[in-house]
């Protein structure tokens, strides 16, 4: 596979993977903050205490993390990735 059919391959899957994640931003953010959250939330517990995951301390902790993740994924990462689907989607 040559370096230019490997490019169009790595262009056409991003398009494939765009396409139905931008027209649902809220479902998007959400989902990557959880897929965030939740395993760094029980790192940072582990990383603490074992004991403590039944309490608000961790509630807060995975809370904190989804939340500022939230923002993150839906200001920046949502519009970077749409600015390159809309630059591909020129190109092709």
């Amino acid at each position: 596979m040559s370096s230019k059919e490997s490019a169009k391959s790595k262009k056409d899957n991003f398009i494939k993977y765009w396409e139905p994640k931008r027209t649902q931003r809220v479902k998007y953010a959400l989902l990557q903050s959880l897929y965030f959250a939740i395993p760094f939330g029980i790192v940072f517990q582990f990383i603490e205490s074992v004991q403590g995951f039944l309490t608000l301390q961790f509630v807060t902790k995975v809370l904190t993390l989804f939340c500022v993740y939230f923002l993150l994924s839906y200001y920046v990462s949502f519009t970077i990735y749409e600015k390159k689907y809309q630059r591909l989607k020129k190109e092709a």
